[in-house]
């Protein structure tokens, strides 16, 4: 079972009096400190607003390059939890060391099926730790279609994935060179604090260029 809900999904706030289910997912996928932070993060909310099963899952499908530029290749997608990326997923290493891991299950690679494109946001979320690069299997073959869950099975919102994704960007953005032989790439740790910094950062600008329903990330 996916672990429950514990702060508001819109402000990330923890209110005394506890928080309120929404009342057509039951809390499955959002949980408010307000009407005001549910009425605002419903934009947000309303594609993944259902109960859930205790087999069933959100996750996020990537499309291949054929849908880029990336923000048309982010889908949500309920899946039940025999679904082999459960089992067959590979851990994203950036993630686990940065607190919020992800598992990503890519048709080709592990399904077998024939690709008729590469997935660059894929390849980028796969990156290893510690030399940003991709494993050769990723590389060498294209990942097509992939899909991605929380290793938690929590629920993984279009939000989370978008700013994961460019945080991996980020990073590949700003490799030290100087610094490439030791295998110490990054300009600072990998870390939970600097993602949630990112996170908070991206955010802040998403809201200055008039995007709405912007929640907390989880």
């Amino acid at each position: 079972m996916p672990k429950q809900l514990s702060c508001c999904s819109k402000c990330g706030n923890i209110p005394q009096g506890g928080l309120q289910a929404c009342s057509r997912c039951h809390g499955a996928t959002g949980v408010y400190c307000s009407k005001e932070c549910q009425a605002s993060h419903w934009k947000m909310h309303k594609p993944m607003c259902r109960p859930l099963a205790e087999d069933e899952a959100w996750g996020v499908k990537i499309l291949d390059n054929r849908h880029a530029p990336w923000p048309n290749q982010f889908q949500n997608v309920l899946l039940k939890t025999t679904h082999p990326v459960f089992t067959q997923g590979e851990l994203c290493p950036v993630t686990e060391v940065c607190g919020f891991p992800l598992v990503i299950w890519s048709e080709s690679i592990h399904g077998g099926k024939r690709a008729l494109e590469n997935n660059q946001p894929a390849v980028y979320l796969r990156i290893e730790a510690q030399d940003a690069f991709a494993p050769p299997h990723w590389q060498i073959n294209d990942p097509g279609t992939c899909i991605v869950v929380r290793q938690g099975r929590q629920p993984l919102t279009l939000e989370a994935i978008e700013i994961i994704y460019n945080f991996h960007d980020h990073l590949l953005d700003t490799i030290d060179d100087d610094r490439f032989e030791t295998g110490m790439n990054w300009k600072r740790p990998l870390s939970p604090e600097w993602l949630r910094s990112f996170a908070d950062e991206y955010r802040e600008d998403q809201i200055e260029r008039g995007r709405k329903g912007s929640g907390f990330f989880p």
